[in-house]
């Protein structure tokens, strides 16, 4: 046996040798391989997924945040739950696959031999259902917490991302290239009434087409931050299918245009944050010690310079625009571009007359102002609370109305504030309940459109029905300064007793029908929102101006022409609104309901150069420039305006009508309208009041209102005009408590001198004039806008 073995070994021994010796001609020594050598020979250096699937559910997914406990010392976890989740195809087209394509590629960086990544995904979600979101103290909702309502999220076209770093996944000094398209998505909140009949509100047609070159890295501080810095950009591209803009949001009830806004274009100097929250209590405030925001959090911040007609070397589709109009099919909206920074010139004293270059610095969004301690961003916080808090605006603490107070009897010389720090509390509800809290704090919007037109959706293609496709030479200014707001919303049943719908009035009884309504989902709410009118330079300015962006040729060196910079409007707006109540769905519309509702606004109303403009016609003896610091002075106010209101208000957003085809599309057939009624509270001295000044101070004043007031608005925009109509119904449902007054017509004479701020002119004691009732009526206007090239006539 032995032996067999030893022969069949050396059998085997020799043909294995005889076949080496056959193939030695051809052989080769065997190296290592590289990437570049796989690379080379088939692509398969990196990583490569393709990921199928017909159906996914999911029981529930939760997010999962500390606040602070309102009854003990510490926090308590809350979360934020999407219940009951799955995705099919939906509408997804036939011979397309839900799914995910993804590729990770590691390689070399041949110019620093740095390691870079390439990640490439692909994406096509179908629709997903969520049967219920709501906010619970348990991971079950084992304490009965409502629901807001059901989600859906529809995609059927491909989401792409592209991300490539030169220099690992995280480099705050190395670039990085980012792309993400997402078009056409749609995504709705859908609730049910008593008769469980459904009604969506729908974000469609959802785009973000963002093409972005920076840096990505990790600060300490500041968390994950992508930097445009030197020779980057963000692109906003617009969506060449569609026409729709590169950001775009289009709000519908039941497929019924609510609105649509969006942006396009580059933006320089940009910079996007994500990290944790602030934690300190002068975020929120507290609830029994401890801070309401809790140990956890989240922050989001981002700014940016918006490129305008200064930035020659792009196209104009590629500079900056915002749109804003109709949402949904055969609608109209406006454009605004070469959009600016609220001074044309920086530095000017107003004694100039040399020809003096325009300010370089662009126009954009910044969150850098910092509030009672707490850095400008988006925070994000669940919370366990009965309130919580908006930072003070001084500036209408420091403002009174006239020279009374609730002391006026004894003390007739006290000022009477127009605002107090209870009026910065914002409630949420009676008893603490979990809610979701969105924080926005320090938010700088400057931003002023020297050139504005007018827009069609792509559905519009009759001729006569379309826009000019040139722009025109008008804006409109919406700069906004040093914004703080809170949303805090939760799921509520409505309970028929502060939960109501609206109805528009009838030719025979033009009063809006309230009617109670409960048992249907709606979403619980506080909200608050405070702006501040103006800084200490001027240089920033929350304000409503149109703008004259004519050509302006007074120039020493022949050739030059910059915009004219006339405006007119409300500047120096310094404005709190603070109310809560619920938001329901119900007959397809989006109802309000607010048991309480504070408004209390100082603004100034003015027309002149914006500031750093050159005169179209310099005076004699006198400079040629409306100083920078214009804004600070009262040299082009027309009336001071302040006005205080608190009440009750219950009102509807009606969506505007479903147009079947183009032919529809006449004046005034997509009109959007607000209708509703406020009851004032008038339990309190100077609770309500309207007062109008002159620019030294002198003031008439209807103070002591008192009474209820209904409303049906409506707002329009047409191929080349906006239109606005205006009708409020004095006491509308004819009873004694609702005869509107004002029970005291005070006038202020000046003093000549100015408070401590040195902006607000101190009035003298009032010098009553007597009494107004208004027992019913109806006061009703309607405003057409057609702007046209020209200069502005005052």
């Amino acid at each position: 046996m032995t032996k067999k073995i030893q022969a069949k070994k050396s059998f085997l021994l020799s043909t294995l040798m005889s076949s080496m010796l056959v193939f030695m001609p051809s052989a080769y020594a065997l190296q290592e391989m590289n990437d570049n050598d796989m690379r080379a020979m088939d692509g398969q250096d990196g990583i490569t997924a393709n990921i199928v699937y017909t159906n996914v559910n999911i029981d529930r997914v939760s997010w999962v945040d500390q606040a602070g406990n309102p009854t003990t010392s510490g926090n308590q976890s809350l979360y934020a739950n999407l219940n009951k989740i799955s995705m099919d195809r939906g509408n997804l087209p036939a011979g397309k696959n839900m799914g995910t394509d993804l590729s990770l590629d590691i390689f070399t960086n041949a110019a620093t031999s740095t390691p870079g990544l390439n990640l490439n995904l692909n994406t096509t979600l179908g629709k997903a259902n969520i049967a219920s979101f709501s906010i619970c103290q348990t991971a079950t909702c084992s304490d009965g917490e409502a629901s807001m309502g059901s989600l859906s999220v529809e995609a059927y076209n491909p989401i792409g991302l592209n991300f490539t770093s030169t220099n690992g996944l995280f480099s705050s000094n190395d670039r990085a290239y980012l792309n993400l398209f997402i078009k056409g998505v749609k995504i709705g909140l859908t609730q049910k009434d008593k008769d469980n009949v459904s009604n969506t509100l729908a974000m469609k047609n959802f785009n973000f087409n963002f093409q972005a070159m920076g840096t990505m890295g990790i600060d300490p501080v500041k968390g994950l931050t992508l930097q445009t810095g030197a020779g980057g950009y963000a692109d906003f591209i617009r969506d060449t299918t569609t026409l729709r803009p590169g950001i775009n949001l289009e709000f519908t009830v039941n497929d019924r245009g609510i609105i649509q806004a969006g942006a396009n274009g580059r933006i320089i100097n940009g910079t996007l944050q994500f990290g944790a929250t602030d934690t300190s209590n002068n975020l929120l405030g507290t609830v029994a010690g401890n801070s309401v925001a809790g140990a956890t959090g989240l922050r989001f911040a981002m700014s940016g310079q918006f490129t305008n007609a200064t930035d020659t070397s792009l196209s104009p589709d590629q500079q900056i625009s915002l749109e804003l109009g109709g949402a949904g099919a055969y609608g109209y909206g406006l454009r605004f571009k070469n959009i600016t920074a609220l001074q044309t010139r920086s530095g000017i004293k107003g004694t100039e007359t040399e020809d003096i270059a325009l300010n370089t610095a662009h126009g954009g969004l910044s969150m850098d102002e910092v509030n009672n301690g707490v850095a400008g961003g988006v925070y994000l916080n669940l919370v366990n609370t009965t309130s919580i808090l908006l930072p003070i605006n001084e500036m209408l603490s420091n403002s009174t109305l006239g020279n009374t107070s609730s002391q006026a009897k004894t003390n007739p010389n006290t000022p009477n504030p127009m605002a107090t720090a209870s009026d910065f509390t914002q409630v949420i509800a009676a008893t603490a309940i979990p809610s979701v809290v969105v924080s926005v704090r320090g938010m700088n919007f400057n931003a002023v459109s020297k050139q504005g037109q007018f827009i069609a959706t792509s559905d519009v293609t009759d001729p006569s029905k379309l826009p000019s496709t040139t722009a025109a030479k008008w804006g409109l200014a919406l700069p906004i300064y040093n914004l703080n707001a809170n949303l805090a919303i939760y799921g509520k049943k409505s309970d028929g007793v502060k939960d109501f719908t609206v109805a528009k009035g009838t030719a025979n009884h033009p009063a809006p029908t309230i009617t109670p309504v409960s048992g249907s989902e709606r979403i619980g709410f506080s909200a608050g929102i405070s702006t501040q009118g103006v800084s200490k330079d001027g240089s920033k300015t929350t304000s409503i101006m149109l703008i004259d962006g004519g050509d302006n040729k007074n120039y020493k060196t022949a050739g030059t022409v910059t915009p004219t910079d006339y405006y007119i409007g409300l500047r120096n707006i310094n404005m709190l609104l603070n109310g809560y109540g619920s938001i329901g769905l119900e007959n397809g519309q989006i109802n309000v309901s607010m048991p309480s509702l504070k408004m209390i606004i100082a603004a100034q109303l003015a027309a002149g150069y914006l500031p750093g403009a050159r005169y179209k016609t310099c005076p004699v003896g006198g400079g040629c420039y409306a100083p920078s610091n214009s804004f600070t002075t009262n040299n082009d106010v027309l009336a001071g305006i302040k006005l205080k209101l608190n009440g009750g208000i219950n009102f509807a957003l009606i969506p505007r009508p479903l147009l079947a085809s183009q032919e529809g599309l006449v004046d005034g057939a997509t009109a959007l309208n607000v209708v509703g009624q406020m009851d004032l509270n008038s339990s309190s001295f100077m609770n309500n009041a309207i007062q109008l000044s002159d620019p030294d101070g002198s003031t008439l004043g209807l103070d002591n209102l008192s009474g209820s007031i209904a409303f049906d608005n409506s707002i329009i925009v047409n191929k080349n005009s906006a239109g606005f109509n205006y009708s409020f119904l004095l006491n509308p449902q004819k009873t004694p408590a609702g005869v509107f007054r004002a029970k005291d017509v005070n006038l202020y004479p000046t003093t000549g001198v100015t408070d401590s701020t040195t902006l607000n002119p101190v009035v003298g004691s009032a010098q009553r004039l007597g009494e107004v009732a208004v027992t019913g009526g109806r006061i009703s206007s309607q405003m057409t806008i057609t702007p046209r090239d020209g200069a502005f006539v005052f």
